[in-house]
């Protein structure tokens, strides 16, 4: 005979079955959001066929602080110099974070790169902006003790400082499908990866290894190198390299152009400047202050700059108001600031110029590239001295006492005989003036000027050296 099913155990089983199917579902955020992803790129393993090799030596860039306009330049500028040597690049993450489009951007480099491009979490973390680009590279590596996730996107205030989460799915949605299409197709994790951005998960090293998010833990630049050495990498290209490695790595520096866009994209930085800049435009327009004024739009171009405005419009604007500030200068009286801040705005518009090879940018070779900037730099330091020099002597002449033109002790010359009762001209400092004298003076002698009265000058015959 069956038995009988207690009701109270049916009862809590199905008021509990559809929160255990929801958790189940969380489970596999892959599957729902993603689909079925197939691996096409990234580690195929250290045996099989491939068709070349790369090496033997490894570029390494770093990528740390705020990730602005600055950090793509640079990672796409080693990217193609890795390219052309045909060397893997090794891309070190130290960052909170930064501008999504950024970031997506990057993302987009990586994946489509012809060499294996390497992310490696060194120091602290790699949140946010930074967890986005980690995940997208061919092979991920975290140092122990640093961190990854927290991928929310956030809006920022530069004015405020304020930070406020994003939870719109038309933003949201996009950073999804890029987790997707860059990360789980190089055979991440595609859950853990969509709960970075759903719940801001957050993992250390050994986690994100244990979870399949990152390929390697390594303890040191050289250790990465080690662990890497041997593997087979599948390219966007369909191309299948294999990493032979030296050990031996060269590292990439900033370039001018990207240093001062990582400095201004310091939030307490362009903050600041776009405060400053907008209270400096307001009170100079206000007061018809034409310096004021361009200091302001300095200070508002720099801050914008620094808050994610395209350096190539920012480029071209610095160009233009730099021109018309040195014509301004050449054209009206002043004390040297106008054309100062043109000169400001002339190099630093020039120094943003891209300057990237391939597309999207100017193909010009490193040395070519180079000689330019010392040119620049020569003209604005020459140009800077020029300015200063002149201002300079302004500042001397208006400090100097004025001195009162006086006609008594010049020296002037006789152009008739002239004695007592018997007026006569004298020419003086270029002037003919009517003379009168208490000396016998001939025609031609020097004379020098005791006095006038009205139109007539009193002189005496003046000495004879």
């Amino acid at each position: 005979m069956p038995r009988r099913l207690h009701p109270i155990p049916l009862i809590v089983f199905l008021a509990l079955a559809p929160l255990l199917a929801s958790e189940a579902g969380s489970e596999d955020l892959g599957s729902q959001y993603c689909g079925v992803v197939e691996k096409r790129y990234g580690i195929v393993g250290r045996e099989g066929s491939y068709d070349g090799i790369v090496g033997p030596k490894v570029y390494v860039i770093r990528i740390d602080g705020i990730i602005g306009s600055w950090a793509k330049q640079y990672l796409v500028r080693a990217l193609r110099e890795a390219e052309s040597k045909r060397y893997p690049l090794i891309v070190e993450l130290n960052t909170p974070g930064g501008l999504a489009d950024v970031a997506t951007d990057m993302v987009s480099e990586i994946t489509r790169g012809r060499v294996p491009v390497i992310g490696y979490v060194v120091d602290k973390w790699a949140e946010s902006a930074g967890t986005l680009i980690l995940v997208s590279t061919h092979i991920a590596a975290m140092q122990p003790g640093t961190i990854i996730g927290s991928l929310q996107p956030v809006t920022y205030d530069p004015t405020s400082g304020r930070y406020a989460p994003v939870n719109e799915t038309k933003i949201i949605n996009p950073i999804i499908q890029t987790l997707c299409e860059h990360g789980a197709s190089k055979g991440r994790n595609a859950t853990a990866l969509i709960r970075f951005v759903l719940y801001n998960d957050n993992y250390g090293a050994w986690d994100a290894l244990k979870y399949k998010v990152v390929d390697v833990v390594a303890y040191s630049r050289e250790d990465l190198i080690r662990e890497v050495n041997g593997l087979i990498v599948a390219l966007y290209t369909g191309e299948r390299v294999k990493l032979e490695l030296d050990g031996s790595y060269e590292f990439i520096s900033l370039s001018p152009s990207e240093w001062l866009l990582k400095t201004l994209s310091d939030p307490l930085i362009s903050g600041v400047l776009l405060s400053v800049g907008v209270l400096a435009l307001i009170f100079s327009i206000a007061s018809a202050n034409v310096p004021g004024i361009a200091l302001g739009l300095l200070f508002i171009i720099l801050g914008l700059l620094g808050s994610g405005l395209n350096p190539n419009i920012a480029s071209i604007v610095l160009i233009a108001l730099g021109a018309i500030l040195i014509f301004i200068e050449l054209n009206t009286p002043g004390f040297g600031i106008i054309g100062g801040t043109g000169i400001v705005m002339l190099v630093l518009g020039i120094v943003l110029l891209p300057a990237i090879p391939g597309p999207g940018g100017f193909s010009i070779s490193g040395e070519y590239l180079n000689q330019i900037i010392l040119y620049i730099y020569a003209l604005g330091i020459g140009a800077g001295v020029a300015t200063a020099f002149l201002v300079y002597k302004v500042l001397q002449v208006g400090r100097t006492k004025p001195r009162i033109w006086r006609l008594e002790g010049s020296l002037g010359e006789a152009i008739d005989d002239i004695g007592p009762g018997k007026p006569g001209y004298v020419i003086v400092e270029g002037e003919y003036w009517k003379a009168v004298s208490e000396d016998e003076i001939k025609k031609g002698e020097k004379v020098v000027v005791v006095g006038k009265e009205d139109h007539v000058i009193r002189v005496r015959r003046a000495p004879r050296s």
